[in-house]
């Protein structure tokens, strides 16, 4: 899976938000806050990759357990598809 829709990811005032351009800005109104983990997930996404592979990214960088990695990943990949940007 890969992000598909048009997001620019900016930090601002140590903020990590995303906003939409172009076509993707007509369906989108308003901008989306990201985590840390999130923007992490975020910038995996931007090339080709697996659940397994986002899980195990998080797995890497936090000291979290497996199972909260997978439903922390299942979550973040839910919301990005009901926003349509995978």
């Amino acid at each position: 899976m890969k992000i598909t829709g048009e997001m620019i990811l900016r930090e601002i005032a140590g903020e990590h938000i995303l906003i939409p351009v172009g076509a993707t800005a007509l369906n989108i109104k308003g901008m989306i806050n990201l985590t840390e983990s999130g923007v992490l997930l975020w910038n995996r996404l931007q090339e080709e990759c697996s659940e397994a592979e986002l899980v195990e990214a998080l797995l890497e960088e936090y000291d979290v357990d497996p199972a909260t990695a997978q439903a922390d990943v299942q979550d973040f990949l839910k919301q990005l598809r009901e926003l349509e940007l995978l």
